[in-house]
């Protein structure tokens, strides 16, 4: 079972990460051999798009319909499943760079610490991870169906990365299996990300880029090269459109004093612990890769300043939009206007709101929260603007008593985004709505009995990581310093959806 400091514990509440699904069929069929990418099956290569009427809707394109929102107790149109990972043994080693050989050169304890008992509790902590094998920690997840790719890593003290696995995991009967693993004293291998689409495992690293995962061969193969500079960041964009696409980014940076006094939003950063800077700006690009042609096209192109409230300090723009679901989107204001626009390649929407988020845009639908998480102006309505029958649905979820949703599954999934409450599904068209999970928590003086994070990404997933308190002891690990510290069983929550017969 993982340690978990409680200030730890508090400061992770807020922390999401990416992640991937596919909705797979209810009733299960024999697991299928994962697709290796050089057979060259899982996608035609990409064509050039079909040429389309630009289509713009006023206000007045839309009827207007105020849902009703109506609890029932039928079975919901989502199944759930659960999965307990701190009951899986992932293993435990001591990383190849803890051997006599190399361990000098990786030591984490010579910061130099003013109080000299601490100095030596570090320098004991670090000799003592050279000697005893070390369980893995669960560093990043993806999902595909009811399976589960789970990075753990093992070198967790030390300057770099240098011992750690990925497992591919049943959900529905927790059977492991590892499917690749990096050891290697001289290289050090950050995985930033990892997303399964087609059956295939990709991996996002800091050191070399882009990979998929040859599960023949328990390898690594190189598809996209990442900047040789400190400055380089990126991520796959999560999509329901069956869609491998990039988006990176290089800092524009400027230099400033260690006690500089940043704006709200702002952050500065250290390389070396001695020169800091702030970020201005970030060169950014999405490429998209072709299946067929295995080769890398460039969709967007554009530099964007810094913009504190937004998550990633980059807001989508014409330039260089993001992805909801199915289409890249963005929103502006037009001259004299204090409502938005929300433009796509094919259309463009005028909403009436004076804020909003995009949850998800596709041919037929786009789906807005009104208010802005930027501006700190959400409230608990959704716009369904349906293309097809042009109807305009606001639903109001306030009385559900949660703070938070997102689109997926075909429909409003509401949830709270701290630790308790319950977890619903709206049928957006006629209100109709489920209580699909509860999660209930309470506070003692150091942390959450239960604390759950929401993945909340644009490919149509549906999935929680949950941490439920088991145990609790006083330790006295830091000198004059006594912790609370728990134990906390780390389940994951997932809902798949029956395949719709076409």
């Amino acid at each position: 079972m993982k340690k978990i400091i409680s200030i730890i514990a508090a400061a992770a509440l807020t922390l999401s990460c990416f992640s991937c699904s596919e909705d797979k069929k209810k009733k299960e069929k024999p697991e299928e051999k994962p697709v290796n990418i050089e057979d060259g099956v899982n996608e035609p290569a990409l064509d050039e798009p079909v040429k389309t009427e630009y289509k713009e809707f006023s206000e007045d394109s839309f009827n207007t319909v105020e849902v009703k929102l109506n609890i029932t107790d039928k079975e919901p149109p989502l199944t759930m499943h659960q999965l307990n990972t701190s009951q899986i043994d992932f293993g435990s080693v001591i990383p190849p760079c803890k051997d006599e050989k190399y361990r000098d050169r990786y030591r984490t304890d010579r910061s130099d610490y003013e109080d000299e008992e601490y100095r030596k509790f570090i320098t004991e902590q670090w000799e003592k991870s050279c000697t005893e094998p070390k369980k893995g920690d669960i560093y990043c997840s993806c999902i595909e169906g009811n399976t589960f790719y789970i990075e753990v890593e093992y070198d967790t003290t030390c300057l770099g990365h240098h011992e750690s696995a990925i497992f591919r995991v049943d959900g529905l009967t927790g059977n492991k299996e590892e499917v690749f693993r990096h050891s290697d004293p001289e290289n050090s291998l950050i995985i930033w990300q990892l997303y399964s689409i087609n059956g295939v495992l990709y991996v996002l690293t800091r050191e070399k880029g882009l990979y998929y995962l040859d599960e023949e061969k328990k390898e690594l193969v190189n598809i996209l090269e990442a900047e040789e500079s400190q400055k380089y960041s990126a991520y796959v964009m999560g999509n329901s459109a069956g869609r491998l696409l990039v988006r990176e980014s290089i800092n524009h940076t400027e230099d400033v004093p260690k006690d500089y006094k940043t704006e709200s939003g702002q952050y500065t950063y250290s390389d070396d612990g001695e020169n800091y800077y702030i970020i201005t700006g970030s060169d950014v690009k999405v490429k998209e890769y072709d299946f067929g042609s295995k080769t890398w096209k460039e969709l967007y192109s554009a530099f964007a300043d810094y913009d504190p409230n937004v998550y990633g300090s980059i807001s989508a723009s014409k330039e260089c939009p993001f992805i909801y679901g199915e289409l890249f989107a963005w929103k502006e204001k037009p001259e004299n206007s204090r409502k938005y626009d929300v433009c796509t390649e094919s259309y463009k929407v005028s909403t009436g709101l004076t804020g909003c988020d995009i949850l998800y845009a596709s041919d037929k639908k786009l789906v807005l929260r009104q208010g802005s998480k930027a501006s700190s102006s959400e409230t608990s309505f959704v716009h369904v603007f349906d293309l097809e029958s042009s109807t305009h649905y606001i639903i109001d979820y306030s009385g559900l008593g949660a703070d938070n949703c997102k689109y997926a599954k075909d429909g409003i999934v509401v949830y709270p985004s701290v630790g308790s409450g319950k977890v619903y599904y709206i049928m957006p068209e006629i209100g109709l709505t489920f209580d699909l999970a509860s999660f209930d928590s309470t506070y003692d003086e150091y942390a959450l009995d239960m604390w759950l994070s929401l993945y909340d990404s644009y490919d149509n997933s549906l999935w929680f990581d949950i941490n439920i308190k088991k145990d609790e002891r006083e330790v006295t690990e830091e000198p004059g310093v006594i912790y609370k510290e728990y134990d906390y069983d780390q389940v994951k929550v997932w809902f798949t959806q029956e395949e719709k017969n076409e």
